[in-house]
């Protein structure tokens, strides 16, 4: 009686723990197609909000907006735990001190940033989590290096600086703010989408006007024709020149077909926004960056005897200029006093 009270005991836990199981694992899923749901309308507002006009839209785009997802998740996972900005940390973190030229730069960057102002006006908590992007400066220079035991004067070196700080999307915390730039670089994805969309609509708008010139040109050439012009000029000329004119338009028209075709009905424009998605690693080029600098910013090679610090960075490619990123995190007490 006690084995089967016993074995029962352990069938019903048993059941216990697949139910609950089964519970978590359907929840998990609930808040995953919620998350997608959000996601997907954030894309159609971004890219082109006329295709919700097109009918299960968000079935449609769903596997495309995962993959996006999916290569923002890649991205993220490349970033490092966030660095510490303090005047503290300029003397200490090697990082820190390759990023800004002197401990009060680190101060004068922080309470220059509107974003970072209004941040700690709206909320009491008293540390701050953001996205530092910069501009990377390499300048040729000339100093002494110890090569074994002899000391080499007039070496070339590349000394590395960074410049133009700016702080984005300030939140309380490292997950929030990984969570929003997972959301940013989705949209960011659908911003390209609908770069793409308005590039076509541009060059068929182009061709429509070169088409309208031609056919214009045509008609004032074949009015000619009935005029005293032929009298003045080579008739082989003429046909060379229609002719010309004639191709011309034959290709124009060409063209022009083919760009109607790519955004000839909504279901086109769904079809732009499913191919930038589906190449997220196209639009959003993010790269990891590893740097050896020493004390002064001197690059360092792999194998120099030289002491430095190595800088693990990421390098965003798909800005209009390159910029170098890391995560970053601060105090308010670290703003100037005045700003606060």
């Amino acid at each position: 009686m006690i084995q089967s009270q016993g074995f029962l005991n352990h069938v019903l836990d048993g059941i216990t723990a697949f139910a609950q199981q089964h519970l978590a694992e359907r929840r998990s899923h609930q808040e995953r197609m919620a998350f997608l749901h959000k996601a997907i309308e954030q894309v159609v507002d971004a890219s082109e909000p006329r295709i919700r006009l097109v009918g299960n839209y968000p079935e449609k785009l769903a596997d495309a907006v995962e993959t996006a997802l999916h290569h923002s998740e890649s991205v993220l996972r490349q970033l490092p735990a966030a660095v510490t900005l303090s005047g503290y940390a300029w003397a200490r973190d090697p990082q820190v001190n390759a990023f800004f030229a002197t401990a009060a730069d680190v101060r004068i960057a922080l309470s220059e940033s509107a974003r970072i102002r209004a941040f700690f006006a709206e909320n009491a908590g008293p540390e701050c989590f953001a996205l530092l992007l910069m501009v990377k400066r390499e300048s040729e220079t000339f100093g002494t290096v110890l090569e074994g035991e002899m000391l080499v004067r007039e070496v070339r070196q590349i000394q590395v600086s960074f410049s133009q700080h700016q702080l984005f999307f300030p939140v309380a915390s490292e997950a929030e703010l990984r969570l929003e730039l997972k959301q940013r670089m989705l949209v960011f994805l659908a911003t390209r989408a609908h770069e793409r969309i308005n590039e076509l609509r541009t060059g068929r708008g182009a061709l429509e006007e070169q088409r309208r010139q031609l056919q214009a040109q045509l008609r004032a050439w074949r009015m000619q024709g009935h005029g005293l012009h032929p009298l003045l000029s080579s008739a082989d000329a003429d046909e060379r020149r229609l002719a010309e004119l004639e191709q011309r338009l034959i290709r124009t028209e060409e063209d022009l077909a083919v760009a109607r075709k790519q955004l000839g009905t909504l279901d086109d424009y769904l079809k732009q926004v499913l191919l930038v998605l589906s190449q997220p690693e196209t639009y959003l080029r993010v790269q990891p960056l590893s740097l050896r600098l020493n004390r002064l910013g001197i690059r360092l090679g792999a194998d120099s005897p030289e002491p430095g610090e190595t800088l693990s960075l990421i390098e965003l490619a798909s800005l209009e200029e390159q910029r170098i990123g890391t995560l970053v995190r601060f105090g308010r007490e670290e703003l100037l006093p005045d700003v606060i």
